[in-house]
């Protein structure tokens, strides 16, 4: 029985959400670092990367408590607001990027790729790589994949531990938002976060016997319909309805970041038996 986890994008807020759900289900014993595929967009790149290596994503959830307590008193976190006035031009990109998918049009990816190399990053280097600073002795886990955009190639990659190099390099790579993150090399090309081109990357779970799938943005739809056609049984969980409504629609908006992972903690004990279900049967 061969298993995909599917770890879609969802900025500051779907990082701490995924965070909290995932402890959730840890919580009542249902533990996915044994799936075959784990592939992380963006946010999901980041977390998907702690599932896969087996973390207490218990701790994870106790630094955020930690930082939103130093947030409260006027302190600085880690937790970043990378939601500028300085992106619009990156999101006008995103959109179009987007509307094309990972196998469009090569022009808009050419687009995305030299806008990506051309932007001076509002996080340079050295502190982008420091947030990955935990993962610096760990190998790459054979089932973690990160979607990425090869700025070099203009095509879309799920990058693993085929490439080569550090772990941290990879998944920085697979969180490196243009405009916001510096481009990442990795092996012999350079990579951007693969979320410009699908928030989700759904239908690469095709093929393997069953996908779960974690949603905080919405997937495309041609990715859901080319997924529910196929023969991999899929378990789909997506942010509940009235938890969105009071994280709001911008993701990017880290001071909810402390809110959605108390949401997604709370999510997760919830779903924990189907999704423990789903997964053992």
């Amino acid at each position: 029985m061969s298993r995909a986890l599917i770890c879609g994008g969802g900025g500051s807020v779907g990082t701490a959400w995924e965070s909290g759900w995932f402890a959730g289900l840890q919580q009542q014993g249902v533990w996915l670092n044994d799936a075959d595929l784990i592939l992380g967009t963006s946010a999901g790149a980041g977390v998907g990367v702690q599932v896969a290596c087996g973390h207490d994503m218990m701790a994870q959830v106790n630094r955020y408590r930690a930082a939103g307590a130093r947030a409260a008193a006027g302190g600085t976190t880690a937790v970043l607001n990378i939601d500028t006035d300085d992106q619009s031009a990156f999101r006008d990109l995103f959109e179009r990027g987007q509307a094309s998918g990972r196998n469009g049009d090569v022009a808009v990816r050419r687009d995305i790729a030299e806008a990506a190399r051309a932007a001076a990053p509002t996080i340079e280097l050295e502190a982008f790589l420091r947030t990955f600073k935990y993962l610096a002795d760990e190998p790459w886990p054979a089932s973690y994949k990160a979607a990425c955009l090869n700025i070099d190639t203009y095509e879309f990659e799920a990058i693993g531990a085929d490439l080569g190099g550090a772990l941290q390099y990879g998944v920085a790579a697979g969180c490196a938002v243009p405009g916001v993150y510096p481009p990442i090399k990795v092996g012999r090309h350079t990579y951007v976060d693969g979320g410009c081109l699908s928030p989700t990357s759904v239908d690469l779970a095709i093929g393997y016997d069953k996908a779960l799938v974690l949603l905080v943005s919405d997937a495309p739809e041609h990715e859901m319909e080319a997924l529910r056609s196929s023969s991999t049984e899929s378990l789909v969980i997506t942010l509940d309805p009235k938890d969105r409504a009071t994280l709001g629609e911008n993701f990017m908006d880290a001071s909810m970041a402390f809110a959605a992972v108390e949401l997604g903690l709370e999510q997760g004990l919830r779903d924990a038996a189907t999704v423990g279900d789903f997964w053992r049967s």
